[in-house]
């Protein structure tokens, strides 16, 4: 029985609106309350009015009852509407012929832009979503999709019911660079089903080449997420994985570029190193690697790249003074944007140094900074050595008055106390991505240091000074410096030299000091007493180091002991100034960001992307930054500066070699891994979905499938419920044309309920219409 007829389950969203029914009886508790009541008086005349009228009683009855029905009706489809009445079909019974609420979901990650063929398989998925929307029907809904970082993610929020309208939109999605977290976008499909609720049929469309690092990620966290979400949609409809990936696809990248130092000097070579991995399962040999700087190719190299291996290849490149712009690139393959990686290179011919003396003297070398000047430049004979250091000295009272921007890093010695607005001054340098270095003495004022410059909204030093230990004129009391393992970047280049004179450089004199290891702070030299010698911390993009004793003479033996004085300041400017070119080399997705300073807020900015493009970028609200929207393509990017801050900053956006792996998931991975006892279909050529196929179709109620058309019953029959007590006939004629134009309309959307529904109304109307005229039919 049930192959000729569907099985209908029926039930209500909201069941306590069904007492709304019981307003049904209120038009018959009106007619019968005012029935008219009359007495019987016999009256001769009264038998030809009798006769007279006799053959219209029925049909006056008829009518006055189905105008009852209608006004009884009325309020029964409200209350109905209430109640939001669903219902669920199972089987395939005039199924195929319903409307369809279909989520088209297009993967647009980097993987999606590997070319087979001589097409990409975004260009795949695209015609692939075509297909699905031409070979929709009449009042099918459309939604879609975008996977991608960038936002929107949902291209047609609102269902569309127009197919080019839909195939428009498709025409002019872009392929990004990037990848992204899938279960924010599977999220927002989440959503987009609880649309269109008049529509029962929910399909959702996943268009992707299944790459594993997108659908089944390294990260536990985002990949029960995915789970979870794509269990959910598939209880809510019907979920189709079109596959346009190719499961033998190979790959080979350049997955990192980098440079010995955080900056580079002028005229001396530096150490370029890439990463190369064969992400394929058959090696390549005498590969070609070209090394391009500021668009020109300047080397080559040949290396062999084992399957699924990473190896190596180094470039020794010189460079003049100023920032220049450096990639590696390999033969193109089938996903070429992942052959080439950039860098910025900041190159100078000299660092500038500022130190702050905070205690002036008039003897040879008593002034605080003195002996720190002599240990960035030494003056050696027969110039054995060029510092590439040129210190400044300035007295405190300067500082205000002194554009910070000119110099790479700020050393402030023996200071006995900032006021607030130099250490906001401080505070922007750092922002920048300056270096600044605090040195003590016994000039210093530990309390209004711990007041100014370890604030608890915004802390510049990266510890709070307790107390000074130690007395100067007490040599036989000293500390030496305890270096630990080396681990830390300045230290790195005293490892293993025991001739340089760290650990013999005695101490008399330092401020004990509490680390504020919960804001990043780290010991980077220490005390043989346990206390730390040397401190550092970021602070925006610059970092902070705090020295605990002095560089003088006064407090310490590593002045005028040179061999541990001047490596150990070398290495703590250059370690200083790696924030400065901080950001400049960012992943594809990230944003980029320049700090203009205090004294160019207004200052305009026009980003310049690699196709030519140029978007202009406003200021953050405290005027320092200027920061773009998440980058979504890879290249080379500037920020072009107008006055007074006039500069260009270059960035080099990368891809995330996450994306350079091609391994695909297969159909079986779906069923057991991603969506175990969810039903699905898996396709790699697009087909519908009918009783032909074999595939069983499931109708997926939203749970307010009929309210919608409960509405409109009501108000057309309150139309034809006005027209009916006017005039029977013309009301009559009205609800034959409401039924007999939604059976037209609502053709393509029978079934066995809906239609014995119409057809009753149509033959009540009919059977009233032949009752009026049937007088007429008669004569005739």
């Amino acid at each position: 029985m049930f192959g000729l007829f569907p099985l209908i389950a029926f039930g209500f969203g909201s069941p306590l609106m069904l007492w709304g029914l019981a307003a049904g009886s209120i038009p018959i508790l009106i007619h019968l309350l005012h029935r008219r009541r009359y007495q019987t008086v016999p009256w001769a005349a009264m038998r030809f009015l009798l006769a007279a009228t006799k053959k219209q009683s029925r049909r006056l009855k008829l009518e006055q009852l189905l105008l009852l029905l209608v006004r009884t009706m009325i309020v029964v489809c409200l209350a109905l509407a209430l109640a939001r009445p669903t219902a669920e079909t199972l089987g395939q019974y005039f199924q195929s012929e319903g409307p369809k609420h279909r989520i088209i979901v297009i993967d647009a990650t980097l993987s999606m832009g590997s070319t087979t063929t001589g097409r990409t398989r975004f260009d795949r998925a695209r015609e692939l979503a075509r297909q699905i929307v031409a070979g929709s029907r009449q009042g099918d809904a459309i939604n879609l999709v975008r996977i991608s970082e960038s936002t929107p993610h949902v291209i047609i929020a609102r269902p569309a019911y127009q197919s080019m309208a839909v195939i428009e939109e498709i025409e002019q999605l872009l392929l990004y660079d990037e990848r992204v977290d899938a279960s924010i976008v599977l999220k927002e499909v989440q959503d987009l089903l609880s649309l269109a609720p008049e529509i029962r049929r929910k399909e959702v469309y996943l268009i992707t080449d299944l790459q594993a690092s997108t659908w089944a990620p390294a990260n536990s966290v985002e990949a029960s997420r995915i789970r979870e979400t794509l269990k959910t949609i598939g209880s809510r409809s019907q979920v189709v994985w079109l596959d346009v990936g190719d499961s033998n696809a190979s790959n080979t990248a350049v997955t990192g570029l980098r440079i010995d130092n955080d900056f580079v000097l002028s005229g001396r070579p530096v150490r370029v190193a890439a990463s190369l991995k064969n992400f394929s399962s058959i090696g390549a040999s005498n590969q070609l690697v070209e090394l391009m700087v500021d668009g020109q190719l300047t080397d080559t190299q040949r290396a062999d790249l084992p399957a699924g291996q990473e190896v190596s290849v180094d470039f020794s490149p010189t460079f003049s003074d100023g920032e220049h712009r450096l990639n590696v690139r390999i033969a193109p393959d089938a996903l070429p944007v992942d052959d080439v990686r950039s860098l910025v290179i900041p190159v100078r011919s000299e660092l500038q140094v500022l130190l702050i003396n905070g205690k002036p003297s008039g003897e040879p070398m008593g002034n605080a900074t003195d002996f720190l000047k002599l240990a960035l430049a030494p003056e050696l004979p027969n110039r054995a050595f060029s510092s590439p250091m040129r210190p400044t000295v300035i007295r405190e009272s300067e500082l205000l008055g002194t554009d910070l921007s000119r110099y790479d890093c700020v050393f402030a010695c023996n200071i006995a106390m900032f006021t607030e607005r130099e250490a906001e001054v401080l505070r922007s340098y750092l922002e920048a991505g300056g270096g600044v270095v605090f040195c003590l003495g016994d000039q210093v004022r530990p309390d209004s240091y711990n007041q100014i410059l370890h604030a608890e909204k915004q802390p510049i030093l990266p510890a709070r000074l307790i107390e000074r230990t130690g007395d100067p004129r007490k040599k036989e009391v000293a500390f030496t410096f305890d270096p630990g393992e080396f681990n830390h970047p300045i230290l790195q280049p005293f490892a293993g030299n025991a001739n340089a004179g760290l650990e013999l450089t005695k101490t008399f004199v330092y401020f004990k000091a509490e680390v504020d290891a919960d804001r990043g702070a780290e010991v980077a030299l220490g005390f043989s007493s346990g206390d730390p010698a040397i401190v550092d911390a970021p602070y925006g993009r610059g970092r902070v180091v705090l020295v605990t004793t002095s560089v003088d003479r006064e407090w310490s033996t590593w002045a005028v002991w040179g061999h541990s004085l001047i490596p150990l300041m070398h290495e703590t400017v250059n370690y200083a100034v790696s924030g400065r070119w901080k950001d400049r080399d960012v992943l594809v997705g990230q944003p980029l960001q320049c700090h203009v300073g205090l004294r160019a807020m207004d200052t305009p900015a026009v980003l310049h992307l690699p196709n030519g493009d140029t978007k202009q970028l406003q200021p953050s609200a405290d005027g320092r930054n200027i920061t773009s929207e998440p980058t979504a393509t890879s290249g080379f990017h500037k920020i072009v500066l107008g006055p007074p801050a006039n500069r260009t900053d270059w960035f080099a956006v990368n891809v995330d070699t996450q994306e350079s792996d091609l391994t695909s998931l297969q159909s079986e991975d779906l069923r057991t891994e991603l969506m175990p006892g969810i039903e699905f279909r898996y396709l790699t050529e697009w087909e519908e979905a009918t009783a032909s196929n074999g595939e069983q179709v499931r109708v997926i109620s939203t749970g307010t499938g009929f309210s919608r058309s409960l509405l409109f019953a009501a108000m057309a029959l309150l139309l034809v419920e006005q027209l009916m007590a006017w005039n029977f006939v013309a009301g009559a004629g009205l609800l034959l044309a409401f039924a007999m134009g939604s059976l037209t309309l609502n053709a393509y959307q029978w079934d066995s309920w809906v239609g014995a529904g119409l057809a009753a109304v149509i033959i009540v109307s009919l059977v009233a219409l032949v009752l009026k005229f049937r007088p007429v039919l008669r004569l005739g």
